[in-house]
């Protein structure tokens, strides 16, 4: 029997799990708030040996018993274990059933949403930076629009090698108290994040002179998106209700961003043939991932130090990245690219590989 409930994993429970605890505290939020508790009695599958389902499973309280056809083996997990701090069994398709010998708390994690997260938590932004906008000079934090832009949807489907483009061609302008940035029934132009500040979304309704209050619009907030997609006019018009900051970008930017980057997909059977002639892999997931199963021969080079050891790689030998699902991997060989490196990507990532061609 499961009672799902309301997620109540605090922070600190999930500072002890990988990968999550090399994610931000506002991306762990966003994972808790997006990811389902459940109080198990013992005798309860979590998962079948063969299912190919979407989910990453963390014991949070209990013990479970893993056990595959064909083997008399079972293996004991127990919470609280060095195992315990990674996914149970996280190979896709499965490899093993899952089921609990006593009563059990889990924690049911989306795969595709934490890689998401982990993918915009590696790319490197700087704390604080000095630039120059139409009105002067400015000090910005990259690092926290990264963290506001993963909450909005239009960019968690940014394709992840142009989010490092995205942060440079972004455009801060400081802005006042009673200024009109968009005006309803006016062409789409811009694409606006609001860095500090409030303004207010108001829509005037046909044949009607009184303007109506739609939303409040706070630090982090996106707008005048749906004009830029759908080639319509601005639906409302946004004015601030104090000074502040917001960050825009052109719509020819914002159209070309969301489209997918020229990268160099490879399916696995000839990136192989590849590798025998001399490329080499490169896992750029985080060490504690790495360690629970990786290609062999692969270097191990996560996202976050990619910048700092690309300029260390021979620009004689090719390299294919690859990570869980080809997500993080697809930014990587951009960011190899720009040092003038061979790099191609892992089709499907890891998701594509049996578990057994993997070691630890």
């Amino acid at each position: 029997m499961a009672m799902q409930q309301p997620v109540r994993v605090d922070m600190e429970a999930l500072s002890g799990l990988e990968p999550i605890a090399s994610l931000s505290r506002d991306q762990i939020q966003q994972l808790i708030e997006q990811s389902v508790w459940e109080r198990l009695n013992a005798g309860v599958y979590l998962f079948h040996e063969g299912e190919a389902d979407k989910q990453a499973i963390y014991l949070l309280s209990g013990s479970l018993e893993l056990s595959s056809r064909g083997s008399d083996v079972v293996r004991l997990f127990h919470s609280g274990s060095e195992d315990a701090r990674h996914p149970v069994a996280a190979e896709t398709p499965r490899r093993f059933s899952a089921v609990t010998v006593t009563p059990c708390e889990i924690l049911r994690v989306d795969k595709e949403l934490l890689d998401t997260l982990l993918t915009w938590g590696q790319i490197s932004a700087p704390d604080e930076e000095v630039v120059m906008c139409e009105q002067g000079i400015i000090t910005v934090n990259k690092g926290q629009w990264l963290n506001a832009m993963i909450k909005s949807p239009t960019f968690r489907n940014l394709p992840p090698a142009n989010i490092e483009a995205l942060l440079d061609r972004l455009e801060p302008i400081m802005v006042q108290a009673g200024d009109v940035i968009i005006r309803q029934g006016d062409p789409g132009d811009y694409f606006y994040m609001i860095d500090a500040g409030v303004a207010m979304v108001t829509r005037n309704p046909d044949d009607d002179e009184e303007s109506i209050e739609i939303a409040e619009l706070n630090q982090g907030d996106t707008f005048g998106e749906a004009a830029l997609i759908s080639n319509n006019p601005r639906n409302a018009t946004v004015t601030m209700m104090s000074d502040g900051i917001l960050l825009r970008l052109a719509k020819g930017d914002f159209i070309q961003l969301l489209e997918q980057p020229n990268v160099h997909w490879q399916d696995y059977a000839l990136a192989e043939q590849e590798i025998a002639r001399g490329a080499r892999w490169i896992d750029v997931r985080l060490p504690s991932e790495y360690q629970q199963g990786h290609l062999p021969g692969s270097l191990n080079i996560p996202m976050r130090d990619l910048h700092k050891r690309a300029q260390s790689l021979d620009n004689g030998i090719s390299y294919i990245c690859y990570c869980e699902t080809g997500r993080r991997s697809s930014a990587a060989s951009f960011v190899l690219k720009q040092y003038g490196l061979r790099a191609s990507v892992l089709r499907d990532g890891l998701k594509s590989v049996s578990a057994g061609l993997l070691t630890t």
